[in-house]
């Protein structure tokens, strides 16, 4: 397409599209609607019908940018709002090559996240989204009807018109239209981001978005060296990067098509202690006396934190704790630093015992900068490298790593972890009141400032500086975890199920899964680590529970559609003696199991050929697999693994079942061997 003949056409349908009634952004920052300015433009274009009040995402920057990144956001959330500091330098560094296209996704359980949303979309009708997005990220602790009209006023908007389409049905299903597109494209938390349709996941650091920004800016001008116009870019790059997603982000997003309305709803979280979230509570965080400690042991102050080195937010958090030790010098605050490596970071649990064997040589603090500032390298083998980095004695350090010298120091931090409800990390306990999270600093001074008033006073009192923490929690609250195994037995038939292991084993646990469930791909590491750890002594045996009333008829909905076709060849490669290598190539690849969009018979058939490409690619029979799917041969199987679950009480996965009894532990390999050895030990 020739260039003046595609500005000519933008040109026009902008035209149209304002006449329609479609709210232009100010051309020198905001470069309008998405929808419209990706579409290739025909030159003898048919007569277009009038659009529809919202044709399109707000989008800013030119509207022939070589990189889009879609923003997938809600105004409440906390990393949206360090993400948008990051795109707003990106906007600058990147004026002519970037464009950033807006989705709403206001989370279910931010109480003002879909007003804020309808807000902006309402300030958007009069050409000013991107003023009033500014205004509610950057007051998102203050989000309330009266600041919307507030905020709206000092960004220029017709009041009257304001108010009015505040209150439109249009508006708020524009809303529901971006949480349908979001959710379609499987971002159901926030922020999520797709550059070009390469996919990234919370708010990253500015040298994350710039890696995939300039090598896409590359591929740009390869294609532009190649003849194709800068309008098309987007488009052709989008699907060559993301061939699973990029037909769906072009179309919902660049072209304005609908979504599947089984997308429009986010699924609400799980509901939480609010106990736990409560930072007037005070808990009992005990200390061991083995900690690594910032500041005196008579600190008026204790700030404790849990974290984990492979956790993102736990580095971005420094920065404020750093602050912290600037402000308050070292007879007033010290900071005591716990470990809680997370069972879905495969790195995390090394990483910790490096830091611990780093500071048996005195220089933990050393390490503990070395190994954030190099969060993608925490690997086993790239350990000794960090270590020398920061001076450290190498025989030593690789004699501590090899010994384990310090898993249990680890694995007593995560004791009390679970006892004072840190479960996610970054948590911190300041005088044993809790806020978790990448908080700013003045988070931490506020409650830092009105516990140091309490200390005082107790001193004051007569209280010795050195029992003020021990005398502060020593009636704090503690959580008592449920026993890791509930005292009924399932009654479970192992006869004929893919097991893992000597069918005679002291110690059988049996998993029920659901091949779309991405919490049963998280605990495969650790349930092969048990039984690689005890020998012949464990053997895991697999059961079915999809969450599909295709074919499980406990679900009234249908959770995940690809979960019974997934179940059946299963079955079919367990019949070849290749189960366990089927479900590594299913849960690998369950994200692009089966597409999002389209009719259900397309979609399962779709999923039908991706089966039979991974069965083909694990040495299985295909032909042989189709005929087994095809005559049902799985059928009775399947119904007596779920009639045993809803015996056994299963109503979710993964669910985990040891010698018959539930388990209620946390879902890693520490934790599941310790029940293993106290079962084995007759203990429990």
């Amino acid at each position: 397409m020739k260039k003046d003949t595609a500005i000519i056409a933008i040109i026009g349908a902008a035209v149209l599209a304002f006449v329609a009634g479609t709210m232009m952004n100010k051309p020198a920052k905001k470069a309008g609607d998405a929808a419209a300015a990706a579409q290739p433009v025909q030159a003898q274009a048919a007569p277009v019908a009038a659009a529809p009040a919202f044709a399109g995402n707000p989008s800013l920057g030119p509207a022939d940018a070589k990189v889009t990144i879609i923003e997938i956001s809600d105004y409440q959330c906390p990393f949206c709002s360090r993400a948008k500091a990051t795109l707003d330098e990106l906007h600058k560094e990147y004026p002519n090559d970037v464009r950033i296209v807006f989705v709403n996704q206001p989370l279910a359980f931010h109480n003002q996240a879909r007003p804020a949303a309808i807000a902006s979309l309402a300030a958007h009708k009069q050409g000013k989204f991107w003023e009033m997005y500014d205004k509610l990220f950057s007051n998102a602790k203050e989000l309330n009807d009266d600041n919307y009209k507030k905020w709206g006023k000092e960004i220029g908007l017709d009041m009257a018109k304001f108010e009015t389409d505040l209150k439109d049905a249009d508006v708020a299903k524009a809303v529901d239209r971006d949480q349908a597109v979001a959710n379609a494209l499987g971002v159901s938390g926030t922020p999520g981001f797709f550059i070009n349709g390469v996919k990234l996941e919370g708010a990253q650091p500015k040298e994350e978005f710039k890696k995939i920004i300039d090598e896409q800016i590359k591929k740009a001008n390869d294609e532009v060296g190649k003849g194709t116009a800068l309008a098309e870019i987007n488009e052709k790059l989008t699907r060559a990067n993301n061939p699973a997603q990029g037909a769906q982000i072009v179309g919902f997003v660049f072209k304005g098509e609908e979504p599947p309305k089984t997308a429009a709803a986010a699924p609400a979280p799980p509901k939480r202690d609010k106990l736990g979230d409560d930072p007037n509570v005070v808990w009992k965080v005990e200390l061991h006396g083995d900690e690594p400690v910032h500041g005196n042991a008579d600190a008026l102050v204790t700030l404790v934190e849990f974290t984990d080195f492979q956790c993102p937010f736990c580095s971005k958090v420094r920065a404020a704790l750093e602050e912290v030790k600037k402000n308050y010098p070292a007879d007033k605050v010290r900071l005591v630093f716990k470990n809680q490596p997370l069972p879905f970071h495969n790195n995390a649990m090394i990483a910790a015992e490096a830091a611990l064997c780093a500071g048996d040589q005195g220089k933990f603090w050393q390490m503990e900068e070395r190994l954030f500032s190099n969060q993608g390298e925490l690997d086993a083998d790239k350990l000794p490298g960090h270590a020398k980095e920061v001076g450290l004695n190498l025989d030593k350090f690789n004699k501590c790593l090899a010994d384990h010298k310090f898993k249990a120091q680890v694995l007593k931090d995560q004791a009390t972890a679970e006892k004072i409800t840190a479960t996610g990390t970054p948590a911190f306990f300041i005088n044993g009141r809790k806020i978790g999270g990448n908080r700013p600093f003045d988070d931490f001074k506020k409650l830092i400032d009105e516990e140091m008033g309490k200390a005082e006073a107790k001193v004051a009192a007569g209280v010795a500086r050195k029992d003020v923490y021990v005398k502060t929690i020593g009636d704090g609250k503690e959580f008592i975890p449920p026993p890791p195994l509930e005292a009924k037995v399932a009654d479970f038939d192992y006869v004929g199920s893919p097991t893992l292991g000597p069918k005679d084993a002291k110690v059988k646990i049996v998993e029920y899964k659901d091949f779309e469930c991405p919490f049963c791909a998280k605990v495969i590491p650790a349930l092969k680590q048990v039984h690689k750890d005890n020998g012949g002594k464990v053997s895991i045996i697999f059961k079915h529970f999809p969450l599909s009333n295709q074919c499980n008829p406990k679900m009234s909905r249908e959770m995940h559609p690809g979960a019974c076709l997934a179940a059946y060849w299963s079955f079919a490669a367990d019949a070849q003696g290749k189960f366990w290598e089927f479900e590594d190539i299913v849960f690998q690849n369950y994200q692009n199991m089966m597409p999002r969009e389209g009719e259900m018979p397309a979609r399962l058939a779709a999923q039908t050929e991706n089966l039979k490409r991974w069965a083909k690619e694990i040495g299985m029979d295909v032909a042989k697999a189709e005929a087994y799917v095809g005559a049902k041969s799985y059928e009775e199987r399947l119904k007596k693994d779920m009639n045993e679950a809803v015996a056994a009480g299963v109503n979710g996965t993964p669910a985990i079942y040891i010698n018959g009894r539930k388990y209620n532990g946390g879902m890693n390999a520490d934790r599941i061997n310790k029940v293993v050895s106290q079962l084995l030990e007759g203990k429990l």
